[in-house]
């Protein structure tokens, strides 16, 4: 009997070794895993869970960074500032009109102060038509705005405090989100 229990014990630690050969590569495969776990969750969360409306505006807008501006262009690959706008919101069944100066009639009317992301922001930026809409932007947060700058030929995000300019020559902002059912029920119709 003495012989054979070290034989079984070495069979013993031959599975241990098997194992633990096997617990290595799904420890390797499990970090993947995870790793597209969340990305998966993540996907799952901007495509299932109901975002609000002002957040699908700030992913979509966002999308469109660097695309060039062109004057008078509506997309797919140039947009003009208000082209851009009108791109974002009718995504959403959010219907404004094409150029800044009747989108600037749009919707509830928000001081500089009461911002929230998702509104739109006009500027009047010519010196020829002073405090006229010639301009118009999405309000993100913290300051920031996006969009597509003639100055810069490519939408981009600006800063309020940073680009005085914009903070100078801003004129109002409007609130042309009300609820997401109210997007919703537009999307139906």
């Amino acid at each position: 009997g003495s012989h054979k229990q070290p034989n079984v014990k070495k069979t013993n630690i031959k599975q241990p070794n098997v194992k633990k050969a096997n617990i290595k590569q799904p420890k390797k495969l499990n970090v993947t895993l995870k790793e597209q776990e969340q990305v998966i969750s993540s996907t799952k969360e901007e495509a299932w869970v109901p975002l609000k409306t002002e957040d699908e505006v700030e992913w979509n807008a966002k999308e469109l960074l660097g695309l060039k501006y062109v004057w008078g262009a509506t997309g797919p690959f140039n947009y003009d500032c208000s082209g851009f706008t009108q791109k974002i919101y009718g995504d959403l069944g959010i219907h404004i009109p094409r150029v800044s100066r009747d989108q600037a009639e749009n919707g509830e009317l928000v001081s500089f102060e009461n911002l929230k992301k998702g509104d739109l922001v006009f500027f009047s930026t010519e010196r020829r038509k002073p405090g006229q809409v010639t301009h118009v932007g999405i309000y993100l947060e913290n300051n920031n705005f996006i969009h597509a700058s003639s100055a810069a030929k490519k939408i981009v995000i600006c800063n309020f405090e940073k680009d005085t300019f914009y903070k100078k020559h801003f004129l109002w902002g409007r609130r042309v989100i009300h609820s997401t059912q109210y997007v919703a029920s537009t999307n139906e119709e």
